[in-house]
C-alpha cells in the first residue's frame, strides 16, 4: 500500500516536471520566434524577449536535467559503461551505487549554493522582466532538490539489487 503510493507519487512528480518543462520550452521557442520577427521583419526589437528567453531556457533545461536523472539518461561515458557491463553483477551495482552517491553529492552542493543565492538575490529585480533574480536561482534549487529525490530512489534500488543479487545487467 505505502510502496504503491510512493511509486504513484514519483510518477506524478515526473509527469508534472515533464509537462512543465515542455510548456516552458514551448514558451521559450515562441519568445525567440517573436524576437526574430519583431527585430528583422518589423525593425522594432522587443526589449524583454532576450532576457525572458534566456530564463525560460534555464528553467526548461534544469527541469529536463531532473528527468534525465530520473530515467538514468544523464551524462555517461559509453566506454566505461561498456566495461562495467562485463563485471560481475554485484560489482556493477557497487559501481553504479558509488557514481550515484557522487552525483548526489554534486546535486547537494548545488542545492546548498542555490539556497544561499536565492535568498541573496530575492530582492534584486531583473533588468527587463518584472521578476526577482531569486527566481533564477530558485530553478537550480528546485532541480537540485528533485534530482536528490530521484538519486535517493536509485540508491535504494541499488541496495535492494545488491541484496537480491539477481544477475544480468544493472537497470
Amino acid at each position: 500500500m505505502l510502496l504503491n503510493l510512493y511509486k504513484r507519487a514519483l510518477a506524478a512528480i515526473a509527469f508534472l516536471i515533464e509537462h512543465i518543462a515542455t510548456i516552458l520550452f514551448i514558451l521559450f521557442f515562441i519568445v525567440v520566434i517573436m524576437q526574430v520577427f519583431f527585430r528583422f521583419v518589423l525593425s522594432m526589437p522587443l526589449t524583454w524577449s532576450e532576457e525572458a528567453s534566456r530564463y525560460l531556457n534555464l528553467w526548461s533545461v534544469l527541469l529536463g536535467a531532473v528527468l534525465a536523472v530520473k530515467h538514468k539518461d544523464h551524462l555517461r561515458v559509453d566506454l566505461i559503461d561498456g566495461l562495467v557491463k562485463k563485471w560481475p553483477y554485484r560489482a556493477q551495482v557497487g559501481f553504479y551505487f558509488f557514481t550515484t552517491v557522487l552525483s548526489a553529492l554534486v546535486a547537494f552542493s548545488f542545492l546548498t549554493g542555490s539556497i544561499r543565492m536565492t535568498i541573496d538575490r530575492w530582492h534584486i529585480p531583473l533588468t527587463m522582466v518584472p521578476i526577482s533574480q531569486g527566481v533564477l536561482y530558485l530553478a537550480l534549487f528546485v532541480s537540485s532538490l528533485l534530482m536528490l529525490v530521484f538519486f535517493g530512489h536509485q540508491l535504494v534500488r541499488y541496495i535492494l539489487d545488491f541484496r537480491n543479487n539477481e544477475g544480468g545487467d544493472v537497470k
